[in-house]
């Protein structure tokens, strides 16, 4: 399987899902669906790659409204930018603005619980909040909608939201679990640079080993929490189409409209 990062200057997790099998062998056409981290910093060179050469036509940001004030992002003319908050403030501790942070650092230093965890609960709280039903519901008809060109939905990192999000996209398009699982876990890869960065010094920064270890996890990934996501929906729906169609609304006609509008 090939992850297919696409080559930017300052983006360094954006990703074309473009050549993933998916239902019936056929392929994710490239240049379609693009999971990313924040655009926010991205170079004008790097935008301009993404709308010229990936006929970018849509961005959808997943962000709440801390991290959009804090790091707003580049909207290109002729993009149509959409707000999709998947989260509120009771998530805090996913997002990225440094509020966010510090209320994860607090949640954690009063839980017995590992941040491990508490980390793979917020991924279950992103499938299984009340407010995601309707983000996620409206997310799948604009991709529906959406005929040509390429559309791109990012968060702060491109990890978890995105993740989880990527996921559901990937499954309802067809594609195997543990490709899935596999595409999720590239954002460590393609994000060792800024970690190992961290991992040297923020020991220099943050004195107490405790926090230095939620803030690891914080950036990283794991397999166990897609699984975790993967083994809920089986126990509670039985499969992952009964779980779109029932949770989500989105039913066989709709994924048979997306696999017709992204499967080559």
């Amino acid at each position: 399987m090939e992850i297919k990062r696409i080559k930017l200057k300052t983006l360094k997790n954006t990703r074309d899902l473009g050549g993933f099998v998916g239902a019936d062998n056929r392929k994710i056409k490239p240049k379609r669906l693009i999971r990313s981290g924040q655009l926010g910093k991205a170079s004008d060179e790097d935008i301009k790659i993404l709308t010229d050469t990936y006929n970018l036509k849509t961005i959808v940001d997943l962000r709440m409204d801390a991290e959009v004030k804090e790091v707003p992002d580049k909207k290109p003319a002729g993009v149509e930018y959409i707000r999709f908050p998947l989260l509120d403030n009771s998530f805090l501790g996913i997002a990225r603005d440094e509020y966010s942070l510090q209320s994860w650092l607090k949640v954690f230093e009063n839980s017995s619980a590992s941040p491990e965890e508490l980390f793979g609960e917020m991924y279950v709280k992103i499938l299984m909040s009340d407010k995601v039903v309707s983000m996620v519901g409206e997310f799948f008809d604009l991709l529906i909608n959406q005929t040509e060109g390429s559309v791109l939905w990012h968060c702060s990192a491109g990890k978890d939201r995105v993740g989880v999000v990527t996921a559901l996209v990937l499954s309802a398009l067809g594609v195997d679990r543990e490709t899935i699982i596999e595409d999720y876990l590239m954002t460590d890869y393609f994000s060792r640079s800024a970690n190992l960065k961290a991992h040297i010094f923020l020991p220099l920064k943050i004195k107490n080993a405790k926090v230095r270890k939620c803030i690891y996890v914080l950036l990283g990934v794991k397999r166990e929490y897609m699984e975790n996501i993967f083994s809920i929906i089986d126990r509670d729906y039985g499969s992952t189409e009964k779980f779109l169609s029932e949770r989500f609304g989105i039913d066989e006609a709709k994924i048979n409209e997306l696999r017709k509008n992204y499967l080559e």
